[in-house]
């Protein structure tokens, strides 16, 4: 069991400066967990705590039901990957691989077993003999992969280990070391401020601001549902819309536009409030003729997504983005309108920000057929 137990962790620096706020977490053995958030939001600190770089000012922390909080990192049965990797300039591959098992007084021969085996899993047999300045950007990340692997620990513990790699190589080795994690079943820490890394590879996330987890939960829960509007605006490729907008007859008037209000959030608003629409750009349409729901204005903008076209609409002092498919797009100048997904829509209270209530996506038509078919 490697259950990592964060409570009532704080963590400060000189200066009174906060880098983790009172945090309580749970990440499940097993598990592949991500730490997402801007720079300066405390992600790193916090991986850096529980291994042991740094030491908590209040607060415990437990591995595998034991508690480590003041156990130095030798002994908190924890492998780290750094961004820059890490490795030892004047040390072969193997050497690299077999360190940390040096440092346990692990026998020569076994402990080069041992690297030998963890470096052909990550195909590096051809590179054993090498200097990591003999090596590509690719391959060092896999003789520091290889080296956690070898040191069998309890926990992976990740800080940004892709960032250094080109966009294309990035990619292969998201989807190598999602593979590779599933296969050794290890608990895993993975921080980034990447979200498409976040969203590809955890199984729950962390999505942080201030030293503070702001939401917690799988990626799709958090994509589909931010839970306020400090994730809304961070999670996602292409920004979520959020429109400024008011209670009105039943509706939500947005300019001169009136969209459907989701009955989850009728139920806490009356007229005249205040809120803040959330719409994704992937889960709205474009129509040349006017509809009911629909945002009108006029295209003032086209950026190319490769498959797809961003298309921004303005128009009555609104300014909105949809993506349409390569082929669809419309040219600059035309009118349009934006017309956003009921079922997709997400309101957030104006003065605090919190989600008030969403729409509700329209089950698909597979879905049906599943729930339809009997045992």
């Amino acid at each position: 069991m490697a259950e990592v137990v964060l409570r009532s962790l704080v963590k400060e620096f000189p200066g009174g400066v906060r880098a983790i706020d009172r945090l309580d977490l749970r990440i499940e053995d097993g598990e592949f967990f991500a730490l997402l958030g801007p720079s300066g939001c405390g992600k790193t600190t916090l991986l850096r705590t529980i291994a042991g770089l740094e030491a908590p000012t209040e607060g415990t922390i437990e591995i595998g039901g034991r508690d480590v909080t003041r156990v130095q990192p030798g002994g908190r049965d924890v492998a780290m990957v750094f961004q820059d990797y890490a490795l030892y300039p004047h040390m072969t591959v193997i050497d690299n691989i077999a360190y940390p098992l040096k440092v346990k007084r692990v026998p020569k021969a076994e402990r080069h077993r041992t690297a030998a085996e963890a470096g052909a899993s990550l195909q590096l047999e051809a590179t054993m003999e090498r200097r990591p300045g003999q090596l590509s950007g690719g391959q060092q990340q896999r003789v520091a992969l290889a080296r956690a692997i070898a040191y069998r620990p309890q926990v992976f513990l990740f800080d940004e280990p892709l960032s250094n790699l080109d966009a294309r190589l990035r990619l292969e080795a998201r989807s190598f070391l999602k593979r590779l994690q599933h296969e050794l079943g290890t608990t895993t820490v993975y921080v980034t401020h990447d979200q498409s890394e976040a969203l590809a590879l955890a199984d729950r996330m962390a999505v942080m601001e201030a030293g503070r987890v702001r939401q917690l939960g799988t990626p799709v829960e958090v994509f589909r549902r931010p839970a306020n509007l400090f994730v809304a605006g961070f999670i996602g490729s292409t920004p979520m819309n959020l429109l400024e907008a008011t209670v009105e007859d039943g509706g939500l008037r947005v300019g001169r536009s009136r969209l459907p209000l989701p009955a989850a959030a009728g139920a806490h608003l009356a007229a005249g409030d205040k809120v803040v629409v959330g719409v994704r750009p992937e889960y709205a349409t474009l129509a040349a003729e006017e509809r009911p729901g629909a945002i009108a204005g006029q295209v003032t903008l086209l950026e190319s997504l490769g498959s797809a076209f961003l298309v921004s609409v303005e128009g009555d002092g609104v300014r909105a983005q949809v993506t349409v498919p390569e082929g669809g797009q419309p040219a600059v100048g035309d009118r349009a309108f934006l017309v956003p997904d009921p079922g997709r829509l997400l309101v957030y209270r104006a003065d605090d920000g919190e989600l008030v209530g969403a729409g509700q996506p329209a089950e698909s038509a597979a879905a049906q057929g599943m729930r339809a078919t009997p045992p």
